[in-house]
């Protein structure tokens, strides 16, 4: 099980929200590149960056340019998501801004075929985001609700050649309530593909009960507010997985 830890983007500090609510956010640094370097040296070989300015679509913002400063900070890959809802907005992140991966959540829902487009241009590059209230997917910065439940799409991306999926439980984002491990596991077996899941993960035991799904495909995991509240570090979390 990989712990992955995020950095979530606002107004160019580092903020967590509850239930991805944009009037709920914490501010817990004002230096991102510094969280990413201490991350790294703490052992992540995966950090998880969200640009909210851009999911929220609250117009120019200077994440875009702190997303490069992390890149270039770093020596590990980096995911972003947040607001990528174009071809050129995935081509601009792994060949301008030079993340290893770009996150698509709304794109999936609203243009599944710009999706296998990107797929074929940059392969496993593109990774889809699944962000639900249990069944019930979100778009447009967890705005808006959709037709589809997540088990559907997850399968639909899996036919297009996405090769991983994260899986978030918007309604226990931020909450450090336990994440939903057995909606991570019914979309894990749905899709066939890799899962990462996210959301509400609160203590050391939260991650054993995931690591408990990796033979259903879920291997990974996003882990937030747990680590910028103290719960435990990324050394702590990959130590209590006998990483």
């Amino acid at each position: 099980m990989r712990i992955i830890p995020a950095i979530d983007l606002r107004a160019g500090g580092v903020v967590r929200l509850v239930e991805g609510r944009d009037d709920s956010a914490t501010l817990y640094d004002r230096d991102p590149v510094a969280v990413a370097l201490r991350y790294e040296a703490e052992g992540a070989r995966l950090i998880h960056v969200v640009d909210l300015d851009a999911a929220f679509q609250v117009g120019a913002s200077r994440n875009r340019q702190i997303i490069g400063d992390i890149v270039r900070a770093v020596t590990i890959p980096i995911e972003v998501g947040g607001g990528i809802r174009s071809l050129a907005d995935i081509e601009n992140l792994i060949r301008e801004t030079g993340a290893r991966y770009s996150i698509v959540g709304t794109l999936a829902v609203e243009q599944p075929d710009v999706v296998k487009e990107a797929v074929r241009t940059f392969g496993d590059g593109v990774l889809v985001g699944i962000d639900a209230r249990g069944l019930e997917v979100s778009v447009r910065g967890w705005t808006h609700g959709s037709e589809l439940d997540a088990v559907s799409l997850a399968r639909r991306m899996a036919e297009i050649g996405i090769q991983r999926i994260i899986y978030t439980d918007i309604t226990r984002d931020g909450k450090l309530e336990g994440p939903n491990v057995e909606t991570t596991r019914q979309v894990a077996l749905a899709a066939g593909v890799r899962v990462t899941a996210s959301g509400g993960i609160s203590s050391l035991e939260d991650l054993r009960k995931l690591a408990a799904l990796e033979v259903d495909g879920c291997d990974s995991c996003v882990v937030g507010k747990a680590i910028y509240e103290g719960r435990f570090t990324v050394t702590e979390a990959i130590a209590s997985l006998g990483g």
